[in-house]
């Protein structure tokens, strides 16, 4: 853990986006597992669909190339802005993450992987599942970024939401596979 928080002084964009790059990637290879072994039985003969490398191309494009970097640049502007960690100062942190960032990294995850996914019409699944994910998002990480606010210096940061990643992208993958 002392090697990581070295990482992060010395390289945080580097160090920030190796690790939720990996952490994204990992999450929807952990949800295709999942999916493939609690899905149907498999009839005599049949074998598991393969891995969607596609997939796992498009979260790694948005896990070490997007969203790293919007929340890094982020989280740097809000404590600039405001500095600290009292509970009025990771309140004020919490709300625009809440209302602004966090809207902002649905849009592009949504409209980002629908270009990657060369969908006709770029802003369909976006519509159509922003505000569920939103909800859920803001149930998920509401708590978690208000320890991230309150309890972990800023270089933490993005590696804290990374680890939470594994958690959220789990949630997100299963919100991209749904039919709204």
């Amino acid at each position: 853990m002392q090697a990581l928080a070295g990482a992060l002084k010395r390289s945080p964009v580097l160090t920030n986006t190796i690790v939720y790059g990996t952490l994204y990637v990992s999450a929807e290879f952990g949800q295709q597992m999942f999916s493939r072994y609690t899905s149907e039985e498999l009839k005599p003969g049949e074998q598991h669909p393969p891995i969607d490398t596609g997939a796992l191309a498009r979260f790694g494009v948005m896990g070490t190339c997007v969203l790293p970097h919007t929340l890094y640049q982020a989280y740097k502007r809000l404590d600039a802005w405001y500095p600290g960690n009292s509970g009025p100062m990771a309140l004020r942190k919490l709300a625009i993450d809440a209302f602004i960032i966090t809207p902002f990294n649905l849009t592009l995850f949504y409209i980002g992987m629908s270009a990657m996914e060369r969908k006709e019409d770029l802003l369909a699944e976006w519509k159509a599942k922003l505000i569920p994910t939103f909800i859920t998002a803001s149930c998920f990480w509401v708590p978690a970024n208000f320890l991230n606010f309150k309890v972990l210096p800023p270089h933490m940061r993005v590696v804290f939401v990374g680890g939470c990643q594994i958690i959220w992208v789990s949630i997100l993958c299963w919100f991209k596979k749904q039919e709204f």
